[in-house]
């Protein structure tokens, strides 16, 4: 029976991966563009521009990489990838803190208005998005707790 297709709905996992994915390319291109157009308008500070071209190029390899992960047999290999790529974004973030926030008050004239307060912006969003995946793992992880403990009273 060619004609007899049926149509599977994705389920939640696939769609919250592929907006994961794709904003993680956005970002990552956006982050490349900017870094690269100011790469010499910020006296300042110049590791600035080059904060934004390196994470935006993580990003890029993280989008990438979730998609080899999940459509590939060696799960456990790009994993690892994934999470040395994670560690080494976090070390990158907090030494993009260290070039852009000693320099709120004086980067007016030295540096670029929107390399700086995109720089300043974006990091100020990463540390939110950071600290909204840690309660959430927090949380996660007590629930888990109470549910295992839960389990353990009732069945003795």
């Amino acid at each position: 029976m060619a004609g007899n297709k049926t149509c599977h709905k994705p389920d939640l996992f696939t769609v919250s991966l592929i907006f994961a994915i794709a904003a993680l390319c956005i970002t990552g291109i956006a982050f490349v563009s900017i870094g690269a157009f100011y790469l010499h308008d910020c006296i300042l500070e110049r590791h600035i521009p080059i904060y934004l071209l390196v994470q935006g190029i993580v990003f890029l390899l993280t989008g990438l990489s979730l998609i080899i992960l999940f459509a590939n047999d060696k799960f456990i290999l790009f994993f690892f990838f994934l999470c040395m790529i994670s560690t080494f974004s976090f070390c990158w973030l907090i030494a993009g803190s260290v070039w852009v926030f000693p320099h709120y008050t004086a980067y007016t004239g030295q540096c670029n208005n929107v390399l700086y307060l995109f720089t300043f912006w974006v990091l100020i969003v990463q540390y939110i998005g950071l600290s909204i995946a840690f309660l959430s793992s927090v949380i996660y992880g007590c629930f888990i707790c109470i549910m295992l403990w839960a389990c353990m009273g009732v069945n003795g």
